[in-house]
């Protein structure tokens, strides 16, 4: 709709200039965004009807997709401007599920009105005009007065007088008129050039969502670093900070307001930009939510949307790199910096069915079920014995994903063999995946900091260092990793699964639970999914809905053994030993390896240990040697309590030997470690060594996956030392983090009971009873506590 028109408007005090986008109310000009004048325009000249939403999309927006949201803000914005109340309306009327109504009494000038106007303020006289028409004159057709007829008769020279002040006022304001066009076409234009092989990009400021003014500087901020870093590429061209600004003040852009789409798509068409970026900001909690979404300005058509959070502005600078990065490459085929390669064939395998192969595998792998990707992957070698990164994914699944770094080794050394079959990216995941298969976990990071720095798009590097990054105690390291993973992308349901353990590490159940819940979202058919979910409940306290996420698991996938062997340390954690028994049990059904099955065997070995059954502990434990000689931790226990001194003694000398396997990509956990020495300290009788070993243990990760995290080792040893109020503190700082932390009730109420406090010791009696409600009865703790709780 064209409204940059020759007329005046004037209603209720009010004057509007649609020419100059301005608004004038007394002595203040307001200038109004240019879609804001077409909107108040429209409505003013169909003042005489209501006028639906679909009329003002369809005449203002010109069909293009709005939300009516949008169009409800601009009403709203009118109406502020006009000092409008919607309740009682002097101006803009809302019809309920209708439209809108311009409801004052309007009055309409055009130009022979003011200069008419004008006269009058002079005098009475009324004028007949002349063209003046020389073709060789620059100026506009002026039409002046050649005769007039006399209201009251006056001296001639008076009428002379009169007569020119008319004539000279008309001219002036001809002049005006002409002035302000030829200054418009003398203003320069501000196009971007139609390059061969181009792309044309508009960055608009970005909106502040946060209501936050000292954010404010974002809005310009967040648009110059888009622009700064979108410029590098030899595929865009992009329009600078100074012409959108030139751009938006010639729409009548107010400074400050958030620009609509409708405003972008003007600049886009003025500046002939075949792409404009939208984006807002917001606070989330404490951190800022980053929002971009980039449309096909000839269509109308929104092409992607991306997002970032960021909790720091040192953050901000790294992260809106990787932004711009993704923004690239939705903008263009070829996104800078990646890596140019050969073909398909040149650099993985000319075998369509082996690439198919490999393809299911990686997936496959980072689900973690690594038996069907190592199978995968051998057809795949099998159909392409030269097929380098075949045998280098055999070895990333075992070393990486699982824990057999030793069977890792020669396939990553064969793919090393095969390194012109590599490509320089390949060559270093390979590198690093062989560090991370002998043990060099700080080696394995360097390499995957070189990829994220070439390839900054590879999503795998940032899961991977995150992953190498925890596994050394760098945790505030691992998470900003992780969360410049998902800038890269977004849905990449691994990064969630790993940011869920990292908080779970730091005891964040709520944001673990968040996490894995995402991550549930993304893959809901994932067996891996929901184990996630369900560990993350269980570190929480809340069994029973994770007692529920592993039975979804094993229903999706009911041999996957990881889902029966958490599931089992759940039933354990909860009292319910016959439960962890049979599902211990089904795990060695599923068990794909010996190494598994000795896991099975070592905790229904530590289950009959707990309940005082040393005969059968003993033939488990048996069995546990029998499939993996160096799991000796629970054949020390036993042998501990029958006092067999030699047996202890052969075992302690192996039990701190390295050992033969990794932990998914990741230094194995410390806090076993320093957990044994504590507790072959104590039953040596030295105590305070025992201790100072055991509060080291707890400074490490809590054992998340296993039986048994380990998190009371200290308050267990204050207790059996008799250091009641220490005792006392440790447990309910351990009920702080997890209030249905195993046993730590049942031992807090010990406690309270050695120190005299019966009432509180009761008190938590009958709190552990009600945790433990599902528990075997014929437990000794289930007793005891019944028991005081009847006396």
């Amino acid at each position: 709709m064209e409204v940059l028109n020759r007329q005046l408007y004037r209603f209720a005090g009010v004057e509007i200039d649609p020419s100059q986008n301005c608004l004038k109310i007394g002595n203040q000009d307001l200038y109004l965004r240019y879609k804001l004048m077409q909107l108040l325009v429209y409505l003013i000249e169909e003042r005489h009807r209501v006028v639906s939403k679909r009329d003002l999309i369809e005449n203002i927006w010109e069909g293009a997709v709005i939300t009516d949201d949008a169009l409800v803000q601009s009403i709203k914005e009118l109406r502020r401007a006009l000092n409008d109340d919607p309740r009682q309306p002097r101006f803009i009327k809302t019809i309920p599920k209708v439209g809108y109504r311009f409801i004052a009494e309007v009055e309409t000038l055009g130009l022979n009105d003011l200069a008419t106007i004008h006269c009058e303020e002079h005098t009475s006289v009324e004028f007949e005009y002349e063209e003046i028409t020389d073709s060789e004159s620059p100026l506009p057709v002026i039409a002046l007065p050649i005769a007039s007829t006399p209201i009251i008769e006056k001296s001639r020279r008076r009428r002379i007088y009169l007569f020119a002040i008319a004539a000279s006022l008309l001219i002036v304001a001809m002049l005006t008129v002409y002035l302000f066009r030829q200054g418009n076409r003398q203003l320069p234009e501000i196009a971007l050039s139609e390059l061969a092989g181009k792309r044309s990009v508009a960055v608009m400021y970005f909106d502040n969502q946060s209501g936050n003014p000292h954010l404010d500087w974002l809005r310009e901020g967040l648009a110059d670093m888009l622009i700064t870093n979108l410029s590098r590429s030899d595929k865009l061209t992009l329009l600078n900070r100074r012409q959108l600004h030139l751009l938006l003040e010639r729409i009548g852009y107010n400074s400050g307001n958030n620009i609509r789409l409708d405003d972008a798509l003007h600049i886009a068409e003025l500046s002939r930009a075949e792409i404009i970026a939208l984006g807002s900001f917001a606070n989330v909690n404490d951190s800022i939510r980053i929002d971009v979404q980039l449309y096909d300005t000839r269509h109308h058509q929104l092409l992607t949307s991306e997002h970032l959070v960021v909790d720091t502005p040192k953050d901000l600078l790294t992260n809106i790199d990787l932004l711009s990065l993704k923004l690239a490459a939705h903008l263009r085929p070829d996104p800078d910096g990646q890596e140019k390669t050969g073909s398909l064939a040149e650099v993985m395998t000319n075998n369509l069915e082996a690439y198919r192969a490999y393809s299911l595998a990686v997936e496959k792998a980072q689900a973690l079920h690594n038996e069907e990707a190592i199978a995968l992957l051998e057809k795949a070698i099998a159909l392409d014995p030269q097929f380098a990164m075949a045998y280098g994914r055999i070895g990333y699944a075992y070393a990486v994903t699982d824990s057999h770094a030793l069977k890792a080794r020669p396939y990553l050394e064969k793919a090393f063999q095969l390194a012109n079959r590599l490509t320089e990216k390949d060559r270093l995941y390979i590198i690093a995946w062989y560090a991370i298969a002998n043990f060099d976990y700080p080696g394995a990071i360097e390499p995957f900091k070189k990829i994220i720095a070439q390839y900054p798009l590879e999503v795998e590097a940032y899961l991977r260092l995150g992953y190498l990054l925890r596994g050394e105690s760098r945790y505030a390291e691992a998470i900003n990793v992780l969360k410049q993973g998902l800038v890269v992308d977004p849905d990449a349901k691994e990064i969630y699964n790993a940011l869920g353990l990292i908080y779970l590490d730091r005891y964040r159940y709520d944001e673990a639970i968040a996490a894995h819940r995402h991550y549930v979202e993304l893959a809901p058919a994932e067996a891996n999914a929901h184990d996630s979910l369900a560990m993350s409940y269980q570190c929480a306290g809340r069994y029973d809905e994770a007692i529920a996420e592993y039975q979804r698991a094993i229903d999706l996938k009911p041999n996957f053994h990881i889902a029966h062997f958490h599931l089992g340390n759940s039933y354990f954690q909860t009292g319910r030993y016959q439960a962890a028994i049979a599902q211990y049990h089904k795990s060695l059904e599923v068990a794909p390896n010996d190494r598994e099955r000795a896991v099975a065997y070592d905790r229904l070995a530590k289950i009959y240990l707990r309940k005082g059954d040393l005969h059968r502990a003993s033939a488990l434990t048996k069995r546990t040697l029998q499939y993996e000689k160096s799991y000796v931790w629970t054949p020390l226990l036993l042998a501990l309590q029958r006092g067999d001194l030699k047996s202890v003694e052969k075992f302690k000398a192996s039990i701190f030997a390295q050992s033969p396997f990794g932990h998914r990509g990741q230094r194995p956990p410390m806090r076993t470690y320093s957990y044994i020495r504590g507790y072959l300290a104590l039953k040596s009788g030295q105590q305070a060594e025992a201790i100072n070993h055991f509060k080291a243990a707890i400074q490490y990760a809590p054992l998340i996956w296993e039986i048994d995290s380990l998190e009371d080792c200290l308050a267990s040893a204050y207790l059996e030392s008799g250091r009641w109020d220490e005792a006392i503190a440790e447990y309910q700082r351990i009920i702080n983090t997890n209030p249905n932390y195993p046993l730590a009730h049942y031992h807090l109420a010990q406690a309270f009971e050695q120190k005299g406090d019966t009432d509180k010791a009761r008190a938590l009696y009958a709190h552990f009873l009600q945790a433990w409600k599902h528990a075997d009865p014929e437990l000794p703790e289930i007793i005891r506590s019944k028991k005081v709780l009847a006396g």
